[in-house]
């Protein structure tokens, strides 16, 4: 005889894990649209990855594939519109890869409690820099001229970014684009998030691949999540001309601060 107890557990757990892995999907989705129009869409992904049961490790490293796979889709439209300042871009992941790798390290034997509060804390951190006020002039500028001593301070900050980045990666966006902003101020901003990208792209594949060896990424969330961003990375190019970017900035406001709290409280 068929045990229905068991069979309607069964079913009910695999109808659980279907609708947490769609709202993961749904997530993605956000994220994709927020990193597109704006950055920083894995301060929302990281909390809830952690909320629905993943180890720190874990979430960080699945987080990281779906980051991978829309920087690549981002490249390629950058790729098609003309990329820029290549060169400086490639000589930039040095450093940003050398830290990477040391980031990774500390990321990977990191106690999950630590991960959070300081998880928690960027988070708030991020919510002070979001309401100062950055203006961007689209107008073209003239070329940048490096000197040896802002070489020398690019390679030190970008060195100090891949660390930071093979730790949380987290909110790393917005630390490439204020960093190049403060030392090389007449790039424009088409510029810089193309800069970004590619740094961004090249540490992320190879510290991603330390994660993936390891065995930390969970697949499913790691899946769900990538189809969600590259979905959510085409809505936002598509919109980013119409969409109210300072709306979309006071609901991602509310979200991070809420999940922030929440980290912080629980990890005490």
């Amino acid at each position: 005889m068929i045990n229905f107890s068991i069979l309607l557990n069964v079913t009910g757990g695999v109808v659980l894990e279907i609708m947490t892995l769609f709202i993961i999907f749904l997530v993605g989705i956000f994220a994709g649209t927020i990193n597109i129009v704006s950055a920083g869409g894995s301060l929302i992904v990281l909390p809830l990855l952690i909320f629905f049961g993943l180890p720190t490790t874990v979430a960080n490293a699945s987080n990281r594939v779906a980051i991978l796979v829309q920087n690549l889709l981002g490249l390629y439209v950058f790729y098609i519109k003309g990329m820029k300042n290549v060169k400086l871009s490639l000589m930039l992941s040095v450093p940003a890869i050398i830290g990477s790798f040391i980031g990774v390290h500390y990321a990977i034997n990191l106690p999950d409690a630590v991960f959070n509060r300081m998880l928690g804390i960027i988070m708030l951190l991020v919510l002070i820099v979001m309401i100062i006020p950055t203006r961007w002039k689209d107008t073209q500028k003239q070329s940048e001229k490096l000197s040896t001593f802002r070489i020398f301070l690019l390679i030190i900050v970008f060195l100090a970014l891949g660390i930071y980045g093979g730790i949380v990666q987290a909110a790393v966006g917005f630390l490439f684009i204020i960093a190049l902003n403060l030392i090389m101020p007449r790039l424009t901003y088409a510029e810089v998030q193309c800069m970004k990208t590619l740094v961004i792209t090249i540490y992320l594949s190879l510290s991603t691949f330390v994660f993936i060896f390891q065995g930390y990424v969970n697949w499913p969330f790691a899946i769900s999540l990538a189809l969600g961003s590259g979905l959510g990375g085409f809505i936002g190019g598509r919109l980013t001309v119409s969409l109210p970017e300072k709306k979309l900035k006071i609901v991602m406001f509310i979200i991070i601060f809420i999940l922030a709290i929440k980290l912080l409280i629980e990890n005490n």
